[in-house]
């Protein structure tokens, strides 16, 4: 009669145990014809009636003692070994998925490597088996397989012997795939041998899930998902990983479903998605990525996986000269000679030379597509406030469900479904927190009017209000191409507006503005500054916030052509990136500057708009003082007109000596007069090194 395959787990658990006992037992029976009665030392005495009854009791006999013979055993194991041994050819044969036989199958293991698996993993389904180890090594401290059993019981002949450390060896598949762990010992022979922890889940035939031991760094996704993709991406990324011979590259802002299109074409094959962080795996130790590695590998087999490295460009090696991928990349290229995909968020691609790469780049869903998505994800908005906030976020479908999420958790369980204003403020809640790391939230209390300006650089800002909230429609009109962005320079003295106009600005469209922290984007550590700044654009890329950058002469200042060192080389490869990505951005970007003659050329270029902010005349300081120091808090002497023509001061330096006037008032219990604001003002200039009142106060 033909062997039949197995049709579960337990059954193959069974027979493996079964087979398992009996090569102990004959291995412990055969002993006894050389040394009877042999015990473990400083154990209490175990007779040969004792072991028998854990043998009788593995082969589901009665404990009637030691009535078999060595002989008789080894005639029931190799029965029994025939048997195993036929019954998995049969479950391969049958293409029947068993948890055990998938371990033989997909890592190739030989006769001798699958019996020592076996003998390492059994003993966690029956822990007899470590008492029957035990005797049959002699040694009360044993736990669980190690060199010198694995020596009686699988490699038990002078020709096998040699095989031993080989097939224990870092290149054998059992430690190559971590299927077995290898304490530290300096003789083989006294080496435990561990099974891996997560083939122990296999025992109980449970739907197959990924290691725990890797939720850390890797996710597993599965089954077929929807997603709204360009036809020939989807087509090329489905292409791509049906071949072992490229890199499948996707690149993109965060939140354009880069994970989602690797997940449908995935699916496309029947396969699972491995989604791997590359950021938490660069942080662990070398010896630990050694050995995540060889782990990720394994499930990589064991679950039909394809591996996707996400935010690879967050692992780069910043000190490299060149964006080199991480070594352990390339490890687990050699090992694995499958499909592989990565994704990028940033502009900047890493350098890969393991193999050819296939790029797509992902793009912002288109305006009608934003529609279409925010009217899927929530049912409930109209068609008018889905193409409202389709209009005024050029976001892509991840940032569209965070936000769907955020404001339905922000709801009552029986408040129904948000609407488009807790909807645009949800954006605004998501985006904010991809920013806030790296920029600072400013109020907009001024309106226009709160200016003093003078008549045309007013002008320019309310010709930039127009064209900030009108652009997309306009370009479409008008046919015009390339990025839908604005791009602002405000220069001139401290303190002449130019910060305020710029939360002027942002008010005026209805947008949060966003101080960008130079401190924290400028770094020491060589492309960690363009990195920064890649954030920075991705999160304000929609157009759902105003970037400001105060002194930007710092950052975006002139170009050297006397490159003396790798500072001055990549100085200008930072400001170059700079150019490319202020030309691409979609949103309005505001840059101040004190010197407007630090500001390279090729950025002046490419500002839509140059505004210089010229200093107040005593006209406008007049107003700038009426309005800084309102009449309530003031004593009537004051005449403002006068202190204009006295004083050279930007209304910066007004807003100080108000303030300060306030101060030495408040304590004495007085008002502000003018006296007291010349006194004030005077000091300021002394404090500032200025031998007299003459002249601009800078």
């Amino acid at each position: 009669m033909a062997a039949q395959p197995y049709p579960d787990v337990a059954s193959h658990l069974r027979d493996e145990l079964r087979r398992a006992w009996l090569r102990v037992e004959y291995q412990i029976r055969l002993g006894w014809t050389k040394v009877p009665a042999a015990q473990p030392s400083g154990e209490e005495p175990v007779t040969p009636t004792d072991i028998g009854r854990l043998f009788a009791i593995a082969r589901g006999e009665s404990a009637t003692g030691d009535e078999a013979g060595a002989a008789i055993v080894l005639e029931q194991y190799l029965a029994a070994h025939r048997e195993v041994e036929a019954r998995i050819a049969a479950t391969i044969a049958a293409r029947r998925p068993s948890p055990l036989v998938d371990l033989l199958r997909l890592f190739e293991l030989t006769p001798r490597q699958w019996a020592t698996l076996m003998y390492a993993l059994l003993p966690e389904a029956d822990p007899n088996l470590v008492a029957a180890y035990r005797y049959l090594a002699r040694d009360p401290a044993c736990r669980g397989l190690d060199g010198r059993l694995l020596a009686q019981l699988v490699y038990d002949t002078p020709e096998s012997r040699s095989l031993m450390s080989r097939d224990l060896s870092p290149s054998s598949p059992l430690v190559r795939y971590a299927l077995v762990e290898l304490s530290s010992a300096e003789s083989l022979m006294y080496r435990r041998i561990r099974p891996a922890s997560r083939l122990v889940h296999l025992l109980d035939g449970t739907a197959l899930a990924l290691d725990p031991d890797l939720l850390e760094v890797a996710e597993l996704r599965a089954g077929k998902v929807s997603g709204v993709f360009p036809a020939v991406t989807a087509e090329r990324a489905t292409s791509a990983l049906h071949s072992s011979e490229v890199v499948l590259c996707l690149q993109g802002q965060r939140g354009l479903g880069k994970k989602l299109l690797l997940q449908q074409a995935a699916a496309h094959q029947d396969k699972h998605l491995l989604c791997i962080d590359g950021r938490r795996l660069q942080q662990l130790t070398i010896s630990a990525q050694h050995a995540m590695i060889r782990a990720l590998v394994r499930e990589l087999r064991l679950l039909d996986a394809i591996p996707a490295f996400v935010d690879i460009d967050d692992a780069v090696n910043l000190e490299a000269e060149r964006d080199e991928l991480p070594a352990w990349f390339g490890e687990l290229l050699d090992e694995w000679g499958g499909p592989v995909a990565i994704t990028i968020n940033r502009e900047r691609m890493p350098r890969i030379h393991q193999r050819p790469i296939v790029h797509l780049t992902l793009e912002v869903p288109g305006l009608d597509t934003r529609t279409q998505m925010w009217r899927q994800v929530v049912p409930s908005l109209t068609a008018a406030e889905a193409d409202s906030l389709s209009g005024r976020f050029a976001i892509p479908g991840g940032i569209i469900v965070a936000a769907a999420q955020s404001a339905t958790a922000q709801r009552m369980p029986d408040a129904g479904p948000p609407d488009g204003e807790e909807l645009a403020r949800a954006v605004a809640g998501q985006l904010h927190q991809r920013i806030s790391r790296l920029g600072k939230k400013l109020p907009t209390p001024f309106d226009i009017d709160d200016l003093v300006v003078d008549d045309d650089t007013k002008g320019a800002l309310l010709e930039i209000t127009a064209a900030a909230s009108q652009r997309r429609k306009i370009r479409q009109d008008f046919k015009l191409r390339g990025a839908q962005g604005i791009s602002v320079l405000f220069s001139g003295h401290p303190g002449v507006g130019k910060t305020m106009s710029g939360t002027v600005l942002a008010r005026r469209l209805g947008l949060d503005i966003y101080e960008i922290d130079l401190s924290q984007v400028v770094s020491k550590w060589l492309g960690e500054t363009e990195k920064n700044l890649s954030d920075v654009f991705d999160a304000a890329e929609p157009g759902h916030v105003v970037l400001l950058f105060n002194e930007a002469d710092s950052l975006f200042g002139k170009r050297t052509s006397d490159v003396k060192s790798s500072n001055d080389r990549y100085a200008n490869l930072e400001t170059n990136y700079l150019l490319q990505r202020l030309e691409r951005f979609g949103g309005l970007a505001i840059l101040t500057t004190n010197l407007t003659g630090a500001i390279d050329q090729a950025f002046k270029r490419r500002f839509t708009y140059d505004v210089y902010f010229s200093f107040p005349s005593p006209d406008m300081r007049a107003e700038l003082w009426r309005r800084t120091l309102p009449e309530r808090t003031r004593a009537a002497t004051i005449d403002f007109d006068a202190i204009s023509d006295s004083y050279e001061l930007s209304g910066g330096f007004i807003k100080v000596a108000c303030e300060r006037a306030a101060y030495v008032a408040g304590a004495a219990g007085t008002e502000i007069d003018d006296a007291l604001l010349r006194t004030t003002i005077e000091r300021m200039y002394r404090e500032r090194g200025k031998v007299s009142t003459a002249g601009r106060l800078e």
